[in-house]
């Protein structure tokens, strides 16, 4: 089983079935800490992606990650890496795609103050001076889309994926199995805001 992480951030599986991919080494400065544990990483790979063509062959992957990743590209671009991501995949294989979810931000924008986040988001952060996590998350300065269900299937569809091989997770698989969408699932994090999607390449 081999699986891509698209814009890996600081989640980066080291087991030899995951490659993470992401612009890190231009974020992180030589010499520090976290460079150092990143250059010493085997399985990471160092990609620009706003260069839509990944540098891996056709029909390679099993699975694709991109969680949290897609909210950072306009929608041209971001749509432009789901095809590329599509390109990637092998029959079968699957795209899971995890993004801050709008609705949800709405359903509880009523109680959203800073006492009420770790409930609302799983998120304790009580000297941010911003004053609603809808601000500071899914308004986040480094955000050029903001996504829905019906967006986020709009994408996927607008990639080339069949509207039929399209699903929605809300929580992650808790049995064991060797599937990738499962070890994808199991890799995601910010659960209670986030909207999460998969589909299969026919």
């Amino acid at each position: 089983m081999k699986i891509l992480n698209v814009g890996a951030g600081s989640v980066r599986p080291q087991s030899p079935d995951w490659v993470n991919l992401d612009n890190l080494r231009t974020q992180l400065p030589p010499g520090s800490g976290a460079r150092i544990n990143l250059d010493a990483e085997p399985n990471y790979v160092e990609h620009d992606l706003s260069r839509y063509q990944m540098p891996f062959p056709d029909d390679h992957f099993d699975g694709i990650l991109m969680a949290h990743c897609l909210e950072h590209f306009p929608a041209q671009k971001g749509v432009a890496l789901m095809e590329d991501c599509r390109r990637m995949l092998k029959p079968e294989g699957v795209l899971l795609i995890s993004v801050p979810d709008a609705s949800y931000f709405r359903n509880v924008y009523d109680r959203d103050e800073n006492k009420n986040w770790p409930e609302l988001f799983d998120t304790t952060d009580p000297n941010n001076t911003i004053p609603t996590f809808f601000k500071a998350a899914l308004w986040f300065e480094q955000h050029d889309v903001i996504l829905t269900e019906d967006a986020l299937w709009a994408y996927f569809v607008r990639a080339g994926f069949q509207p039929d091989n399209l699903e929605r997770h809300t929580t992650s698989f808790v049995f064991n199995d060797p599937h990738p969408l499962t070890s994808m699932l199991a890799k995601l994090d910010r659960w209670k805001f986030s909207l999460v999607m998969a589909a299969t390449k026919s």
